[in-house]
């Protein structure tokens, strides 16, 4: 059995660590251990990333129209929610699920593959520790299948 399909492992989760959990390579017997919310600089940093990101996606040739009229302030509150959990922050996403938050857009492969890239973009250029910046891309690559497979019926509606 794989780590991410053992009971209580969610995904990006490494053997023996769940995602948020300690760096080891940061845990000496002098320093405590620091989650990747913390590494990153939590709540703020992981908000300036995500405004950074929504702000690029918003004005995106490729996929700023998926974004017509929206509430930005509304989705980057919620993905700050989503983020800061999956980091390892105290903060609880109560927002509607990740399939039907995107089963009304029909989201092809290509518009996922470009939010991911503009993350890893954004990621960089705020510069996230490397660390932190894997285990984001890594869950959020994980995403995939649930966000496409939830937008297949908004794809047939566009088509007739």
């Amino acid at each position: 059995m794989a780590a991410a399909d053992e009971p209580g492992r969610g995904p990006g989760s490494e053997p023996g660590r769940e995602p948020g959990q300690a760096l080891p390579s940061q845990s000496t017997d002098a320093t405590p251990l620091t989650s990747l919310y913390d590494a990153i600089g939590g709540e703020p940093r992981v908000r300036e990333v995500l405004q950074s990101l929504y702000d690029r996606l918003f004005e995106d040739p490729m996929v700023g129209f998926l974004f017509a009229g929206k509430d930005k302030a509304h989705i980057v509150a919620q993905q700050l929610a989503f983020t800061c959990r999956f980091l390892g922050g105290p903060q609880v996403y109560d927002g509607v699920p990740l399939p039907k938050a995107h089963a009304n857009l029909p989201l092809l492969p290509g518009h996922f593959d470009r939010r991911h890239r503009l993350l890893e973009q954004v990621l960089e250029a705020k510069g996230v520790p490397a660390e932190v910046k894997r285990v984001w891309l890594q869950i959020d690559s994980t995403l995939r299948p649930s966000v496409l497979a939830s937008a297949g019926e908004a794809r047939e509606k566009t088509r007739k």
